[in-house]
């Protein structure tokens, strides 16, 4: 063992006596090589971390770096200005560095542009308003509806029509100069004209059935309107001076009504249910005829009305309530048939379209409110309200021409002539300061509970002299249901907190609605995502002196009970066709006085109680429990309905 020790080591030294004789001599200039310092093996998992700190390092040292230069004298600081550059400009090139042992780098000149000043210009917004005019439109308060000019950018809207009589449907003679409307003025249903210097009114029309709806020729010389004759509305055309017509342009069995005259004076559009439910058509003068009229909107689940055309005849817009939800659109027409989809523009009804043809004006309803909007085709978001007001606001018509604001002649008179109230609530207030302020009161009315609060019981019977006046029978002289104990227990599915209890509600006889032949029709409306009903009632005399035709197709409840099992899952159907006759908008007349009408209940389909179009509240504002502190001691309330 020792052996083999001595004999390594001897071949070591060898080995090390090898290496120094056959080394190089060193050359005579020593070339110093930077030193390479030798990095340890590490694990994949460190080399990140290393990785990591080496790029946070150099970050640290380039952001101190920029701080040491805005912090140089010799450095020019930039503003925060918006600067604009014109071209490429020409920099300084930089100098040469030579490279030395000890090299010393002389800094490049810093480049630095010249401000400009930039003026930030908004794309412009287009103005739905900038084309002026006026419009004009029917707006119904203190129970009557009469015509309002209101010129763009004044505040209130100036009175043209003052008669105890309904005047509606206001559309301006193409000059300016005229407004052709309706009104039963006569004891009936005509056309009148309207001259705005002057404020004389002729009668253009003087048959005893309906006549209304009208709008101008291009040329001002005629007008087209629906007329109700042989219990069927179509559409007809008239001088406008009465010497000649009327002529008969529709002849279908089903409605035709609310027609508007091309800009072009040869093509007419028009509503009709003749397809099964309501679309747009247009018919050419130069081929009148029912088979050749054109179905341009052409939907199966849509209910298109109101029709409007540009001033130059390329588009037509319309509005559709099919949806719960009512929405404007425009539809591009090339030849007077339709050029691509239509547009939907948001919700509205009832179009008119600006004198320049860039803008609408529209009705849009929420609530008791109804607003009158003007919007820009190229903006639709961008709607200036141009007036608004609790009572019923229809029929937009825009002109060019504009009122002054102060009104002279005989919009002078009108404005000076005082409104008289509709009614006036007589109260009794109670003495004891112990009991609740009001009572109740009881009436002459054919009712389980005949009482309502003293507060509403005189706009009740006011209304109800009302619809005996314009419907010819007394409607409202039996019900099924009004006052309502306050101890009374409720039905399936339905509140104890009713208005019944606070004395401030009514239901009428559903019996007039569900009979075999019925007296009353119901249209049902769907709004937002609740089920409204409107109610009309037939008048006792179908000559035309009473009510108008009806434009939509009521609803059948008596459906629910047949054998098809979707009408009573649907809750009934819709009639096969509009009744025939003249009705009265109950509904209307109800809402004159303060009686509204209430939405049916979620379950209205499948259960019959919760339709509730036979029920009517007068809220006056109130909540249902400020109402009930009217007419109940706060601890009676408390006793009935517990720690609410």
């Amino acid at each position: 063992r020792r052996q083999r020790r001595l004999q390594s080591a001897w071949t070591i030294r060898k080995a090390k006596i090898r290496v120094a004789l056959l080394r190089p001599s060193p050359p005579k200039a020593v070339l110093v090589a930077p030193q390479i310092i030798k990095e340890e093996p590490t694990s994949l998992s460190t080399r990140p971390r290393y990785i990591t700190a080496f790029v946070t390092v150099n970050v640290l040292v380039l952001a101190f770096s920029l701080i040491i230069t805005q912090l140089t004298p010799n450095t020019t600081n930039l503003d925060a200005t918006l600067i604009a550059s014109s071209g490429d400009p020409t920099r300084t090139p930089s100098p040469t560095v030579t490279v030395t042992p000890s090299p010393t780098f002389t800094p490049t000149p810093t480049f630095t542009p010249t401000p400009a000043t930039v003026a930030l210009t908004p794309w412009p917004t287009p103005d739905p308003l900038v084309s002026g005019g006026s419009v004009a439109f029917t707006m119904r308060q203190n129970g009557n509806s009469d015509l309002y000019v209101l010129s763009l950018g004044q505040e209130r809207p100036v009175r043209v029509t003052n008669h105890p009589a309904v005047d509606r449907d206001p559309a301006w003679r193409p000059d300016g100069r005229q407004l052709a409307f309706t009104s039963d003025r006569g004891g009936n249903w005509d056309l009148y004209i309207l001259d705005l210097p002057t404020g004389d009114i002729e009668r253009v029309t003087t048959d005893l059935e309906f006549d209304g709806g009208a709008t101008w020729s291009p040329d001002g010389q005629w007008l087209v309107y629906e007329a109700y004759r042989n219990n069927n509305f179509d559409i007809y055309i008239i001088k406008a001076d009465g010497s000649e017509g009327p002529i008969r342009l529709t002849e279908h069995p089903a409605a035709d009504f609310e027609p508007v005259w091309a800009p072009d004076g040869r093509h007419i559009a028009f509503t009709s249910w003749r397809s099964g439910n309501k679309d747009i058509f247009i018919m050419s003068l130069d081929e009148v005829g029912d088979d050749r009229a054109y179905n341009l909107t052409a939907s199966t689940a849509s209910f298109e009305d109101g029709a409007a055309f540009t001033p130059t005849g390329d588009a037509i817009a319309y509005y559709d309530d099919s949806n719960g939800f009512r929405l404007v659109y425009v539809q591009p027409l090339s030849n007077y048939r339709p050029q691509g989809e239509p547009v939907s523009l948001g919700q509205g009804q009832q179009p008119a379209w600006s004198p320049n043809g860039d803008s609408l004006a529209y009705v849009h309803t929420i609530g008791a409110q109804n607003y009158l909007l003007a919007s820009s085709i190229d903006a639709w978001s961008v709607a200036p309200q141009t007036f608004a007001t609790t009572g019923q606001l229809e029929d937009p018509a825009w002109s060019a021409i504009t009122l002054v604001q102060e009104p002279t002649g005989f919009l002078k008179d009108i404005a000076n002539t005082a409104e008289t109230p509709l009614f006036t609530e007589t109260i009794s207030r109670t003495q004891n300061t112990n009991e609740a302020p009001y009572t109740l009161l009881e009436l002459n009315v054919e009712a389980p509970y005949p009482f309502l609060s003293d507060r509403v019981e005189q706009s009740f019977l006011v209304l109800r002299q009302r619809v005996v006046a314009e419907a010819g029978w007394d409607y409202l002289g039996q019900l099924d249901h009004m006052y309502e104990p306050i101890t009374e227990r409720p039905g399936p599915g339905q509140t104890a907190q009713t208005w019944h209890k606070a004395g401030r509600a009514f239901d009428t006889n559903a019996d007039y609605v569900l009979a075999f032949t019925p007296q009353v029709e119901i249209v049902r409306e769907d709004i937002g995502n609740e089920t409204y009903w409107h109610v009309y009632l037939q008048a006792a005399v179908q000559d035309g002196s009473l009510g108008e035709p009806l434009r939509d197709i009521p609803w059948d409840f008596r459906a629910r009970f047949g054998a098809d099992p979707r009408y009573y899952d649907q809750g009934g159907s819709v009639k096969d066709a509009i009744p025939s006759g003249y009705y009265i908008d109950f509904t209307a007349l109800a809402a004159d006085y303060g009686w509204e009408r209430t939405p049916a209940l979620n379950n209205w389909r499948t259960y019959f109680p919760g339709i509730r179009f036979w029920q009517f509240e007068n809220h006056q504002a109130l909540t249902w429990e400020e109402a009930m502190v009217e007419i109940y001691p706060v601890q009676e309330i408390l006793n009935a309905f517990g720690q609410q």
